[in-house]
């Protein structure tokens, strides 16, 4: 999983915007992420506010799409973000 802990405002609208980013992923191709690698993404209560399910461990192209996709998605809110990717017991990679 891809942990985002977002700093400043807006968080709520930070939010929203990975969460319309999640959506959207399972059907970016071509120099993206790719089809069926974040099957979700979700608001977390917790030390992050967000977070990216990856359903295979993902290779470092795919973690700096994500990030340039973040990227993207943030820049025009004015915040700032951290992102912490880690294994998780729920999916079968293991980083």
């Amino acid at each position: 999983m891809s942990k985002i802990k977002i700093y400043g405002p807006p968080i709520g609208k930070a939010v929203v915007e990975l969460q319309k980013l999640a959506n959207d992923l399972p059907n970016i191709f071509e120099g993206h992420i790719g089809s069926g690698v974040i099957p979700s993404g979700e608001a977390i209560v917790g030390d992050y506010d967000f977070v990216f399910h990856w359903s295979k461990k993902p290779n470092e192209k795919q973690l700096i799409e994500l990030i340039n996709d973040i990227d993207d998605v943030l820049k025009d809110l004015g915040c700032r973000y951290s992102i912490t990717t880690v294994e998780d017991s729920r999916y079968p990679f293991k980083l």
